[in-house]
């Protein structure tokens, strides 16, 4: 086509690429040649080789190992339970040589260890695994067949402890996913069928009702629906679609039924890409980890020289291999920072705090930015009255009165917000004869002898009310990026009601508590107009505010912001979040009524939907590097010290490997501490009460 310059198809993630000038060509004459071409063309070959982040196929449940290292723990605890009776309750004498029953059990024990110590001989690795083979297979060949087996114990009760936390974190990861898995209904002829989404195929007929999560991208083929796309485009007035327009996944039917006609299932290609990031989120080692595994080959490296020292200078081969036994397998060392990273997530997970790695764990403790989205995140979904323009004499619970009647059975976000301030005015409704409802426009009621309409100025034009005088009076409300509607009572414009979206409850003091913990940079970022976004960050306290910005923007402002030395917190909820969510150092998604898009670009995602779960998890950062420390002071200090007394013949190979369960069984204990519930910080009773209305402009004259 003319102005097409590049196409690029990815055939892995089902994606067409098109690079095109625009003053050649549009994007409407594109997506129509892309659909004349799918109608055509024939199916492409499954790739050859798919990625972590991008499949077509469905995640298939993969091997947690769990299984097999709890087999391998216990088989090894029963050869030791039967060593224990035997040597210490029976006393009996008991072969540790190489060719003895329990040196060969200890042979074959330390084989796995020996073939991942080769794995990683292979790719040039000189790791952990490999010092402790070596040492393993020294203790038995030397007739210290227990000591080896003590070693091989301790580090399978290790192993089978880290296969546990990985496969309880994917299983609070898949319980998250089951709340976004909903059914839909398609049409099976003139009959509404409810299937998985997963069942759902292109071009098939989706119905969605109200109060209906959208699972497809598709086009309305029939009906109309006001459809809250506030997580795709962070709008937080519901918008009125019908027969042509496109939805997409993750909005809401608010109001309407509509056929969708599906042009695009996500769900089983999300769910694949999200189970196989979960994969390398549990490989993804937080620094303070790494600096674990370092300190491990230090210490092992020093054992070397000391176990040399020690045999030069007292030329005591029961000695030097005493020391080299404490000194080549620093166990409790590598598990100092594991055993608390996994305690913490396991922590996090119980309360509803779902982290992909350590690496975020360590880092969101350590921030000194952090950026907010506003709708669905410093804001709730749901409306509220921020004031009413009276244009008449009437009071304004005389007016709230005949707005309440007019909207008594609708379920619109703007409805409710009516019937909320009506209520906590104690107001009750006038029943009504006749009640018509009009998607996107507004609601017409007959009361007594009176017409009571609600609505936008367009609806009152198509009734015969000329509003426009009215509309100009209230335009410093829409400029302040109010929703306002008029109230008429028949012929007459009573009021004007103007909607904002309120502040959370607990956002204030999240705000305060954020600049007390450290953080100097506190940023709104979001697609609202200006004086909206001004308004709630003078309410929250929030210095720094970007107004009107597009979703890459938000990305674009979170990179400025990383690249001027400041490590950076996102935090928000909406598909038009998801770059700046990926972008950030720590994106932080509110998930409970997020975009799983968004979700899927966090590197932490708050299940509960609490402003206070950012105090919880920051502070749970900082306890989790404490308590690592801790475990580095006690698994390096008994190292050295066991060393030291080894030498000085004060020490048995045997009882090093005794020493080897002591300390672990201290680190493990000590990092369990995290376990325990950690009070999350209170939110002040001064933020929980609900806002108060705007104060009442002065009434006209008459």
């Amino acid at each position: 086509m003319p102005g097409v310059t590049r196409v690029r198809i990815n055939a892995a993630c089902a994606a067409v690429i098109i690079a095109y000038q625009a003053e050649m060509t549009d994007a409407g004459r594109l997506f129509q040649a892309v659909r004349e071409a799918l109608d055509s063309a024939q199916p492409l070959p499954a790739p050859a080789k798919e990625t972590g982040g991008c499949t077509c196929r469905p995640a298939s449940p993969g091997k947690s190992g769990v299984g097999s290292n709890l087999a391998r723990f216990l088989a090894l605890s029963g050869v030791m339970a039967f060593v224990f009776v035997r040597k210490v309750v029976f006393k009996a004498a008991l072969s540790e040589a190489a060719f003895s029953p329990l040196g060969l059990i200890a042979l074959v024990a330390a084989f796995p260890v020996a073939r991942e110590s080769l794995r990683h001989a292979r790719e040039k690795r000189f790791t952990l695994e490999g010092f402790l083979a070596a040492g393993c297979a020294v203790a038995t060949l030397s007739g210290q067949a227990l000591t080896a087996l003590e070693i091989l114990w301790i580090q399978s009760g290790a192993e089978t402890l880290k296969a546990w936390v990985s496969e309880r974190s994917r299983q609070s990861i898949s319980a998250i996913l089951d709340l976004t898995a909903k059914n839909t209904f398609i049409l099976a002829g003139d009959v509404e069928v409810e299937v998985p989404v997963s069942a759902v195929k292109p071009r098939d007929i989706v119905v969605l009702h109200t109060g209906e999560k959208i699972s497809v991208d598709g086009r309305i083929v029939s009906g109309e629906a006001l459809v809250d796309d506030s997580p795709i485009t962070g709008r937080a007035e519901p918008a009125h679609l019908t027969s042509g327009d496109t939805v997409f996944a993750g909005a809401y039917v608010r109001q309407g039924i509509i056929h969708v006609r599906v042009e695009c299932v996500g769900d089983r290609t999300y769910l694949a890409r999200i189970m196989r990031q979960v994969e390398d989120s549990l490989e993804n080692k937080a620094p303070i980890e790494s600096v674990a595994d370092n300190l491990a080959r230090s210490m092992v490296r020093l054992g070397i020289v000391a176990t040399g020292l020690t045999l030069l200078t007292t030329a005591s081969l029961w000695r030097a291999f005493t020391v080299m036994m404490v000194m080549a397998c620093p166990c409790a060392t590598v598990l100092s920072a594991q055993t608390a990273i996994s305690a913490a997530i396991a922590a996090a997970a119980k309360r509803g705090i779902l982290i992909k790695g350590g690496r975020y764990l360590e880092e969101v403790g350590q921030a000194d930015t952090v950026c907010f989205d506003k709708t669905g995140t410093l804001t709730s979904n749901q409306p509220r009255i921020a004031c009413i323009h009276n244009f008449s004499a009437c009071s304004e619970e005389e007016l709230l009165k005949w707005a309440y009647s007019a909207e008594v059975h609708n379920h619109h976000p703007l409805a409710m917000a009516i019937r909320n301030e009506a209520l906590a005015r104690d107001i009750d409704p006038i029943s009504h004869v006749v009640c018509d409802f009009t998607l996107g426009k507004g609601v017409r009621a007959v009361i007594g002898d009176d017409v009571i309409r609600l609505g936008n100025r367009r609806y009152l034009a198509e009734s015969g009310i000329e509003s426009s005088a009215r509309d100009k009076e209230v335009s410093s409300l829409r400029e302040r990026g109010l929703t306002v509607i008029f109230l008429a009572k028949n012929t007459d414009i009573l009021a004007a009601f103007a909607f904002a979206n309120e502040a959370r409850p607990d956002a204030g003091d999240t705000v305060r508590t954020l600049k007390q913990s450290g953080v100097s940079n506190i940023t709104l970022i979001t697609g609202d107009a200006e004086q909206t976004a001004v308004d709630l960050c003078r309410q929250l306290g929030i210095t720094s505010c970007h107004h009107s910005i597009l979703p890459a923007q938000k990305g674009e402002i979170v990179a400025q912001l990383r690249q001027g030395g400041h490590k950076v917190i996102m935090v928000g909820d909406g598909i038009n979040d998801a770059l700046a969510l990926a972008e950030a150092d720590i994106g932080i998604a509110m998930s409970a009524a997020g975009a799983d898009v968004a979700i899927e670009a966090a590197d932490i995602a708050l299940v509960r939907d609490d402003l206070a779960d950012i105090l919880y998890v920051r502070e749970l950062s900082r306890r989790t590097l404490l308590v690592a420390r801790q475990n580095f002071w006690i698994a390096t200090s008994t190292n050295l010290g066991g060393a030291l007394v080894g030498a000085l013949g004060l020490l048995s190979p045997v009882a090093s490997g005794l020493l080897h369960i002591v300390h672990t069984l201290g680190v493990l204990a000590n990092s369990s501490r995290l376990l325990l519930p950690l009070a999350g910080p209170a939110v002040s009773d001064d933020c929980a009460q609900a806002l108060p209305v705007c104060p009442q402009p002065e009434q006209e004259k008459a």
